[in-house]
């Protein structure tokens, strides 16, 4: 049967399992339960990774095996009010056209890529090479799952990486990425008779620092240092807050300040008057509310002059935004930096970025330029979550193979096209000799928030080009 219902079937039934990154151990033991059932070879490690392994159902085939590929996790949304819980699963909603998730994410992201799998693991009438599925863990917090995968166990030269939202769309490379972190010592004093002002930056877009890094829209952070080094002279910080993940644009920041009561005026006048240097800077690309409130005269533990200069200098000279472009694909950013958050102890500041390149060496500046900023302000830095690029690959046969058997399927005219975010693929090219790779999927949108959609007859039409670009394989070989 090469219908759809399996592939909705296995997406309910793994939709009834919590499976946030992290929480994977219920979703691996379904994927055993699953392969003993069929008499399928599996494997699991101590990550809850998958390998499950289906012989071709072509006699004498000859073709290597292909790699069906796909994460476990997903980020789990609740909207505000929502009376779900966690423990209980996703409620599915089938309406309009559109798969949704009753007040909840849908986790079609990747819960598409494992249900297009079970179903053909479960198939017995579509014709395909030897098939391995891998199925991997915590995707959402840094790829840990490919990291830590054993590649010795997969013998494909084909991959099928079912992770991206645009039918029609082929993917030929990602950039690889690492987060960084910058730990600023504070020294505190303590200062008596000042005024309290509390400053909010906010109203930011943010977005996605993979997918909308490139719109030149404001970060948060970068906006607080250019903040506080014009004002830096007249006032002592007391506080500094921003809250968000390193995958996103910063979009909030705040800072509890404390000034003498003859400056507060001019103080206030200054960052009104940045407030509107900067909306002019970005005029239509985002929207920035920059709001004041006064306190008390009171007793402050606040930074010293010297730590309060060295944290405004860290976030002015922190990398941010789009660093470079391809030289090789328009449009396409090759590296970018987002300031994405910061954590503040009494003794000190921390400051979380991630890096994009799809060039190593770029990486390997940026990991400097990190380094010099901690030396200069006297702090340190610290690089992890360092995952490969994809590098974009002239001769790749799979994908002229997809991308004509797109169009055969549908009359439209397949596209490819490089992403600068993160996919498994750059761990599966660096540890798998000679793989060819694609990364494609149906139309999903608004992932990782409750408004997550996939399109059903997307849905559908994916699974049957997955299905007859599996049949290609194997009469190929």
């Amino acid at each position: 049967m090469k219908s759809t219902e399996k592939v909705f079937r296995f997406f309910e039934d793994i939709s009834r399992i919590p499976r946030s990154s992290g929480d994977e151990k219920a979703i691996s033991d379904y994927l055993l339960h699953f392969a003993a059932e069929r008499g399928l070879e599996a494997f699991r490690d101590n990550c809850f990774n998958v390998i499950i392994k289906k012989p071709a159902t072509v006699p004498g085939c000859t073709c290597a095996p292909v790699i069906i590929q796909g994460h476990t996790d997903m980020v789990y949304v609740r909207e505000s009010g929502c009376r779900r819980q966690y423990e209980d699963g996703l409620s599915l909603v089938y309406k309009d056209g559109w798969l949704t998730a009753e007040g909840t994410s849908l986790g079609a992201d990747n819960g598409i890529a494992v249900a297009y799998a079970l179903a053909l693991l479960d198939s017995g009438d579509i014709l395909h090479p030897d098939i391995e599925a891998v199925f991997t863990v915590s995707e959402e917090v840094g790829l840990i799952g490919a990291a830590n995968l054993d590649y010795s166990k997969l013998k494909g030269k084909y991959l099928l990486n079912i992770d991206t939202e645009d039918e029609g769309v082929f993917y030929t490379s990602c950039a690889g990425a690492f987060r960084n972190e910058i730990r600023i010592p504070i020294v505190r004093e303590n200062l008596e008779g000042r005024v309290s002002l509390t400053v909010n930056i906010s109203g930011l877009k943010g977005g996605h620092s993979g997918m909308e890094i490139n719109e030149g829209r404001a970060n948060a952070l970068s906006l607080l240092g250019r903040l506080l080094s014009r004002i830096s002279a007249d006032v002592r910080i007391a506080s500094l807050k921003s809250e968000g993940k390193t995958n996103a644009i910063a979009n909030n920041a705040a800072a509890e300040l404390f000034v003498e009561e003859a400056r507060i005026d001019e103080v206030e006048r200054a960052i009104k008057d940045m407030e509107a240097e900067f909306k002019s800077e970005y005029g239509g690309r985002d929207t920035i509310c920059i709001k004041t409130a006064r306190g008390e005269k009171l007793r402050a533990f606040c930074y010293n002059e010297e730590s309060g200069k060295k944290v405004a200098a860290a976030l002015m000279l922190i990398p941010c935004g789009v660093i470079s472009m391809s030289h090789d694909i328009p449009e396409l950013v090759e590296t970018s930096a987002n300031p994405a958050y910061l954590e503040e102890s009494e003794n000190e500041l921390a400051i979380f970025s991630s890096t994009r390149s799809s060039v190593g060496s770029r990486k390997a500046e940026l990991r400097a330029k990190y380094k010099a900023v901690a030396d200069l302000c006297g702090g340190i830095s610290c690089c992890s979550a360092d995952y490969p690029q994809w590098e974009y690959r002239e001769n790749s046969p799979l994908r002229e193979l997809a991308m004509k058997t797109y169009e055969e399927l549908f009359g439209k005219k397949a596209q490819t096209r490089a992403i600068h975010a993160g996919l498994e693929c750059g761990y599966f090219d660096k540890n798998i000799s000679g793989v060819d790779i694609i990364s494609y999927g149906p139309d999903i949108s608004d992932v990782h928030t409750p408004q997550e959609k996939a399109n059903i007859e997307s849905i559908e039409r994916m699974w049957l080009f997955t299905s007859a670009l599996l049949e290609k394989l194997a009469k190929l070989g």
